[in-house]
């Protein structure tokens, strides 16, 4: 019986290692990640042109890291870890990309609401009040501008500033609003 059970340990031994092997030799078939890699820089070079080092640096020097975590893997033909690596460092680039036109719309968004915003006191208008709309019954929701009057404490906007009244070649004149 001896004999037996040393014959069964050989055939398990080889089966194991022709296993091994057959895994192995799957490994390599598996194909370099260059689309990732690529996709990855081209996405850590938009971030970087869209001021990502000033308003997402976090996400910016994440995506960089994995990156060359990526080309460290690719040298070392560890296929698998660089492809998720590189994807990895695609989307955290993509996020820093996102986070810095966000930060540049709001200051622009920011620096508009000031310019169309006349000189008031703060005190003088109410903080996260509806905008009030007066003019023509077409204006937003076809409410009127009469069922929401004007606060008096708000003085007309100027002439040729955003949100006045202004007609045009097809008489169609565009309500104005008030904050």
């Amino acid at each position: 019986m001896t004999r037996n059970s040393a014959t069964t340990n050989r055939w398990r031994a080889a089966a194991v290692l022709s296993a091994a092997l057959g895994m192995a030799a799957c490994a390599s078939d598996i194909p370099p990640p260059t689309a990732q890699l690529g996709a990855a820089s081209q996405a850590v070079q938009e971030a970087e042109r869209a001021n990502a080092l000033q308003y997402a640096p976090v996400a910016l020097q994440s995506a960089r890291d994995k990156l060359a975590a990526a080309d460290m893997a690719m040298r070392a033909d560890e296929r698998t870890r660089a492809r998720r690596l590189a994807e990895e460092a695609r989307v955290d680039a993509e996020l820093a990309t996102v986070t810095s036109q966000r930060a540049v719309t709001q200051q622009a968004a920011t620096a508009v609401r000031r310019s169309a915003t006349p000189n008031t006191p703060q005190s003088a208008t109410a903080p996260n009040a509806a905008p009030v709309y007066s003019g023509s019954s077409h204006g937003a929701s076809g409410m009127s501008g009469s069922s929401h009057p004007a606060p008096s404490a708000v003085p007309p906007a100027p002439a040729g500033s955003l949100g006045t009244s202004t007609g045009n070649s097809w008489g169609y004149n565009h309500p104005e609003v008030r904050q």
